[in-house]
């Protein structure tokens, strides 16, 4: 699979954004070697048109006004905003990191 696709992966796990467990799922069968479920292929690439339709302005959302690429600066916003616990940013830091 390509690294485009993991870290677009990795960026919509650290935004909130969707279904966190099937976003681990994903990274999970990538890191095996499997290869990926169109549905989950498709899945991914639905989130990613949502996530570039609306612009930042628009939902207020830090991390993409900034247009970090990085997942775990992105976390780190979303922990200074509040909008995760030190447990969840720790947990999805963790993920992001063991691919």
């Amino acid at each position: 699979m390509s690294e485009d696709f993991v870290k677009s992966v990795k960026n919509l796990l650290a935004s909130g954004k969707g279904d966190p467990s099937r976003f681990r799922e994903i990274l999970e069968s990538v890191r095996q070697g499997n290869p990926v479920y169109m549905s989950d292929y498709k899945y991914v690439q639905s989130m990613l048109s949502v996530e570039s339709g609306t612009t930042a302005k628009e939902t207020g959302d830090l991390a993409r006004e900034a247009k970090l690429e990085d997942p775990i600066g992105i976390l780190r916003i979303r922990l200074a905003e509040g909008r995760i616990t030190v447990d969840q940013f720790r947990d999805l830091k963790k993920t992001i990191l063991e691919f």
